[in-house]
């Protein structure tokens, strides 16, 4: 039932992400669009969709939680919480979905779910009890019962804050200590009960972490122990749009940094008073026409280029 579950939350996520906003700037709208229809194989991609920056590669868990999405809403005056999410504030406070007055410089800790969640877990390279290199992948399903002690709770050795990212590295833990101890095949699928036994150690050193992480767990399913030349880590990664670099545009730029790109070559901009500077537009030049390094005679000498002169047009006769 969870499998038919995380299929329908995949399906509708590769749905959406057919036409998808990514960034709204100056009026103009730019789409994000790849291939609806990714193939699976044993419950993991078949292949890498798309090339990972190097950020992305560091990631170890994704997850259907908005907590940990990179804009958190704002608060000001009359805010509406959206139905189904839980808006956990910075002093702790929390507000669920519905209307709230609220004050202008409050700030949103984490979004919270107030249905379950799932996130998977995908270990570092490990060894197999038959000397296999694999990667362990696991899936959570996790409900927040507290949201307030699940967004502000720090993580003592990494001082991160909110429990999912902890409850995350519960899990990486877990398979970490009991890889070692099962046998794996050339593909990645593991026995029923091998499987099995290894998500009931994972759930048990979950459960152990409810009181603390504010949560429910609901169960735990191990896709598979596969082996690290599938690169598993990096097609999962790749399912997520990515991420917008530095250097395009909403990334603290002025507001007319369009106008040096769109303006034409021959207009240029000054400022005047004792701050005047003027700024030398970008001409065409014909310098690829002169050898390089330039003979001696074409010092000082503007670039010149002929060329033959071009035939005579002929125009087709009526019909």
């Amino acid at each position: 039932m969870r499998f038919t579950q995380l299929t329908t939350v995949v399906a509708r996520q590769q749905k959406a992400a057919v036409f998808q906003t990514v960034r709204h700037s100056h009026g103009l709208v730019v789409p994000y669009v790849h291939v609806p229809v990714t193939p699976f194989s044993n419950g993991v991609p078949a292949e890498q969709v798309r090339e990972l920056h190097p950020i992305e590669k560091k990631w170890d868990f994704w997850t259907s939680s908005d907590a940990f999405q990179g804009q958190k809403p704002t608060l000001g005056g009359v805010t509406i919480v959206p139905h189904g999410e839980v808006w956990v504030t910075e002093s702790g406070s929390v507000l669920s979905s519905g209307v709230h007055i609220t004050l202008p410089f409050t700030k949103v800790r984490a979004v919270k779910n107030i249905h379950t969640i799932s996130f998977g877990v995908v270990s570092p390279a490990l060894k197999s009890q038959d000397g296999i290199a694999v990667n362990a992948y696991a899936v959570a399903y996790i409900k927040v019962n507290d949201p307030a002690k699940s967004a502000l709770y720090v993580d003592p050795e990494s001082n991160n804050f909110d429990s999912e990212r902890a409850a995350a590295k519960v899990i990486k833990r877990a398979l970490e200590q009991n890889v070692s101890n099962i046998s794996v095949g050339s593909s990645g699928t593991l026995l029923d009960s091998t499987a099995s036994d290894l998500a009931l150690k994972v759930e048990t050193a979950l459960k152990a972490k409810e009181s603390d992480y504010g949560i429910t767990v609901e169960g735990v399913e191990i896709r598979g122990a596969f082996p690290t030349h599938l690169n598993i880590p990096d097609k999962l990664r790749a399912l997520d749009p990515p991420l917008l670099l530095e250097h395009q545009a909403g990334h603290n730029l002025a507001a007319d940094y369009w106008s040096t790109v769109l303006s034409p070559a021959f207009f240029f901009k000054t400022k005047y008073g004792n701050r005047k500077e003027v700024v030398t537009p970008a001409a065409v030049s014909l310098e690829w026409s002169i050898p390089s390094p330039p003979d001696f005679h074409h010092f000082n000498e503007l670039p010149r280029q002929t060329g033959d002169a071009p035939e005579a047009k002929k125009i087709a006769a009526a019909h």
